[in-house]
């Protein structure tokens, strides 16, 4: 099994997005995103499909809120 998600690399590169100004709220998101690219890596590890795939579904939520923000804030 592999971490290769459409979903995941979404969430990456919106991490590593780089923005004119950084708002307050995006360390922490950035953080929690990378949080959870870690615990998918980790699942796929050990072949746990269920959870690779629960994590994803948070990773597209967590992508689509992320990219209203951005968009909110004039930064995407």
């Amino acid at each position: 099994m592999s971490l290769a998600s459409d979903e995941f690399d979404r969430l990456e590169r919106l991490i590593y997005r780089p923005v004119s100004t950084r708002p307050d709220w995006l360390k922490a998101w950035r953080n929690e995103a990378q949080y959870l690219l870690y615990l998918a890596r980790r699942a796929v590890d050990v072949d746990d499909e269920e959870l690779v795939e629960e994590l994803e579904e948070q990773a597209r939520d967590m992508a689509d809120v992320v990219e209203a923000k951005l968009r909110g804030d004039g930064l995407l």
